[in-house]
């Protein structure tokens, strides 16, 4: 393979890879480049050691980022928001409230994206605001995945900021951890109400949280359709991102 036809089918490779929404095999990606299992295979293992690309068990592949996004733990999120909102946009159709995906920076939550539902009255909430973690369904979903030890230093530095009391703050956080979400009956933007499930990736890591967010009475007249809601959009959009485990309440 000469180096200029090798460089256009890597390329071609991370755009059809872009495109599908599971793990692909050796002999799919053949099929679509229309070029020779070896050569392919050659373009997959420069993918996994440039961590673009990862294995995923003995016979597929799973794309992780495209060029310009940074790998796992760094500070973009383009894969996590392309594989995910497809989810969210299910989870707004089927809630008629607004959709968000959460990630957690510092001691911030920040919003990747947000897709509002077709109806007069809807929570349009500013998601280039940062919210403390703490604070917000998003937040305590994703503080399920922290080790006991982090819980506590973050709940003892909440506490210190008056933000709550950290033996609260913590049983807050493992209620959701038990129950596979978590629900803000009453927001800190006033009248507003949310549930969040966590997001996990093909480790079983917490990424992120799917989030639907609506006027508190509202909510709570649906919480437990809202809540079932949440909870498939989570499942379906970790199994997007590679998660196989099962649902803790299953």
């Amino acid at each position: 393979m000469s180096s200029g036809r090798g460089s256009e089918r890597v390329l071609m490779l991370l755009e059809w890879f872009s495109s599908q929404t599971r793990s692909i095999t050796l002999a799919e990606a053949s099929a679509a480049l229309k070029a020779p299992k070896s050569s392919v295979l050659n373009l997959l293992r420069m993918l996994v050691d440039m961590n673009y690309v990862e294995r995923d068990g003995d016979s597929a592949y799973r794309l992780v980022r495209l060029p310009g996004e940074v790998s796992a733990g760094g500070g973009a999120h383009g894969t996590l928001v392309r594989r995910c909102e497809p989810a969210v946009h299910a989870a707004v159709t089927a809630s008629k409230e607004s959709g968000f995906i959460a990630v957690v920076d510092g001691a911030y939550v920040r919003y990747l994206c947000k897709i509002l539902p077709d109806r007069e009255i809807r929570y349009d909430r500013n998601i280039e605001i940062p919210r403390r973690a703490i604070q917000v369904s998003s937040g305590i979903a994703i503080m399920t995945g922290l080790s006991d030890a982090a819980l506590a230093d973050e709940a003892a530095k909440a506490e210190a900021e008056g933000l709550g009391d950290a033996a609260a703050l913590i049983a807050r956080v493992e209620e959701a951890r038990s129950v596979g979400y978590s629900v803000t009956r009453r927001g800190i933007v006033e009248g507003a109400a949310g549930v969040a499930a966590p997001l996990r990736d093909a480790s079983g890591d917490v990424v992120g949280a799917l989030n639907i967010a609506g006027p508190a009475a509202r909510l709570a007249e649906n919480l437990d359709d809202i809540i079932a809601i949440v909870r498939a959009g989570a499942a379906e959009a970790s199994a997007a991102l590679g998660w196989r485990g099962e649902d803790p309440r299953a």
